[in-house]
């Protein structure tokens, strides 16, 4: 590495104290280095030692390298072994102002919303986020960040755009009237890991389009793009400077609970469980869709919110009512 990384030597050197065992070639699948790149990190790493905190502490760690014949060098391979085990000498304290630990649990939020949910590296990482909130006394980084989309669909996204394999999927867009389903045969460009969660692809290999992740459903990878393909999904996404933006209200029905269904069923949804009630949140395109859900949830519905939404739908409704 030309220059050293701090983010990812220590998002690496999490991974190897966590794991305990590791090797070379785990580290850059991991992390998706080169292999050489994955060597230059973990050399960084061994030289390193750490002196400007009070009790001065390091990590020892083991690769199980080759030297050479005449013993003046190291040869690293994909399969060496790299093992950590504590030594008294190592320090479990790391010492942090509350302020120092804000920007660390900022840059690792930042790290989890680059990285695939459920893997190694984010376990990594989130223990790491962990063992800060709690120095803190939970009063910094209260929840990590989590995906708009589901499990199923950013797996598949992520497999996709790893192996560059097309990403075939239903996309369920909200209409005037209701919901149109489509399917989409995309290029996969990137994840934008904002709030809203969108996908960023190329249709027809040409237009680039912006998918939110929580609208996607019944997603599957289809055939290996080309590397032409690749590189215009790049460039393409390169002149795009902004993300497309969030449409529609916030809208928040309150439902007994047996109208937990509409929530599974309502990509993007969101729901709260209470004791006698759910509160399940959607964004609303209009007034009429909203009405339309209403109608679903039939007489499960106990309120919607905001009250200038719910005053909207009930006047739609009334106005229908009087047609003669």
């Amino acid at each position: 590495m030309s220059k050293p990384d701090v983010v990812l030597l220590t998002a690496i050197t999490t991974y190897i104290t966590n794991a305990k065992q590791t090797s070379i070639g785990e580290i850059a699948d991991v992390f998706d280095l080169k292999l050489e790149n994955a060597i230059d990190a973990i050399k960084t790493i061994l030289f390193t030692e750490v002196e400007d905190r009070v009790g001065r502490y390091y990590l020892d760690f083991h690769v199980d390298a080759q030297e050479t014949e005449d013993g003046t060098d190291v040869i690293y391979s994909e399969d060496d072994e790299i093992t950590y085990q504590p030594t008294k000498y190592d320090d479990p304290h790391v010492y942090l102002t509350v302020g120092e630990a804000a920007v660390s649990i900022e840059m690792l939020d930042q790290l989890l919303k680059l990285v695939a949910p459920d893997s190694p590296s984010a376990e990594s990482l989130l223990s790491v986020r962990g063992k800060l909130h709690d120095a803190t006394g939970q009063i910094i980084g209260a929840e990590p960040p989590t995906s708009r989309g589901s499990k199923d669909v950013l797996t598949t996204v992520w497999d996709a755009l790893r192996h560059s394999k097309e990403l075939i999927f239903q996309y369920h867009s909200p209409e005037e009237y209701g919901e149109k389903v489509t399917e989409r045969t995309v290029i996969p460009c990137a994840v934008v890991s904002e709030y809203e969660g969108y996908l960023a692809a190329l249709q027809d290999k040409k237009d680039l389009r912006w998918f939110r992740l929580d609208r996607m459903s019944h997603a599957r990878t289809g055939k290996t793009f080309t590397t032409t393909d690749a590189n215009r999904a790049r460039r393409t996404l390169r002149r795009q400077p902004d993300t497309h933006p969030t449409g529609g209200a916030t809208v928040t029905f309150t439902t007994k609970p047996s109208a937990v269904w509409f929530a599974e069923s309502t990509p993007g949804a969101t729901m709260v469980a209470g004791d006698n009630s759910i509160r399940i949140t959607v964004q609303a395109i209009s007034t009429t869709w909203v009405r339309n859900c209403a109608l679903k949830i039939g007489t499960d519905l106990l309120d919607i919110e905001p009250a200038d939404m719910k005053a909207a739908v009930v006047e739609q409704a009334r106005r229908i009512l009087e047609v003669q």
